[in-house]
């Protein structure tokens, strides 16, 4: 093949054109923070990093999961919190409506009291965080429960609905974070029937006890209110495992988030300092080169010949 070029020339295109990729190569690396940009860059590694992606992404996903979660079952053990301190004042009101002292006057004026705490209640079992009702289990999108004087709880039952939804760990464990309302504030049997752990029923049965102005009834319906409270204080256990399951959970994910990041980088991630020097010492090069070629000689034998 007839090239035009002399030796030297070709020796000397080869050069400049190793040196200009050397120069390209370095700085797409410094731009793009990368020194695999491209699958033929590193077609031995490309399949290393495309797993190291897919499990950073994994790993990120699961640490959002997690934070919605947190939120959802603080909100949650602050609710119940709240909701065992208003079956404590439903249990004082009661109290003060038992005495032989307490006129019926003052007897409308606490069941009043106490019908604005299960009023409080029902807000309680409506709390949502970021639109979703906290309380209404796998129907999150509507509130389960709606003040009704006239029920036998003081309250309509708006929907039935489990708790069915978990969330996993980093490791692919799952567990339960969330019960209805049902489960803590309006508790039956099989049966639909309300039991003794319903704190919707013991407060609307401590307030028609307070109306009524029967003593006897009064002390029955404080023990009710006492037995929901007792209920509730000990489903708050379940919450404070579920934040501890939270917080362990959170670490681990930014444990495996540090992890997952380092051996990506160590795959994909440019050397900036060494690719800084490289840039430099081709740039160099390169011009060193261009500067030495433009000081060759380039007369040939033609010129030494007589002008004819």
């Amino acid at each position: 093949m007839v090239t035009g070029l002399n030796p030297a020339n070709e020796q000397f295109l080869a050069s400049v054109n190793n040196l200009q990729t050397s120069l390209n190569n370095a700085q797409n690396q410094l731009s793009s923070g990368l020194k695999v940009n491209k699958a033929s860059d590193a077609p031995q590694e490309i399949a290393d990093i495309f797993q190291a992606r897919a499990e950073l992404a994994g790993v990120n996903q699961i640490s959002t999961n997690l934070a919605t979660v947190k939120a959802q079952v603080d909100a949650a053990d602050s609710s119940l919190q709240t909701a065992v301190q208003l079956l404590q004042n439903a249990a004082v009101l009661g109290v003060q409506g038992a005495t032989t002292t307490a006129t019926p006057t003052q007897q409308a004026a606490l069941a009043s009291q106490v019908q604005d705490l299960e009023s409080q209640l029902v807000g309680l079992s409506r709390t949502q965080v970021n639109g979703v009702y906290i309380f209404s289990g796998d129907s999150s999108n509507s509130p389960a429960y709606q003040i009704d004087p006239n029920s036998p709880t003081g309250v309509d039952r708006l929907l039935t609905s489990s708790a069915t939804a978990q969330i996993a760990d980093s490791t692919g464990v799952t567990f339960q974070i969330s019960k209805t309302a049902q489960d803590l504030f309006d508790n039956r049997d099989a049966n639909d029937n309300v039991t003794p752990q319903n704190a919707f029923a013991a407060l609307h049965n401590l307030q028609v006890a307070l109306q009524g102005g029967d003593p006897n009834a009064i002390s029955q319906a404080i023990t009710g209110v006492n037995t929901a409270g007792d209920y509730l204080n000990q489903q708050l256990s379940f919450y404070g495992a579920a934040q501890n399951h939270i917080t362990s959970s959170i670490d681990l994910a930014q444990k495996f988030q540090v992890q997952t990041q380092t051996q990506l980088g160590a795959l994909q991630d440019a050397d900036v300092a060494a690719e800084a020097l490289q840039l430099s010492q081709a740039t160099t090069s390169l011009d060193a080169a261009m500067a030495a070629q433009s000081k060759r000689p380039t007369t040939t034998l033609f010129d030494y010949l007589p002008i004819q």
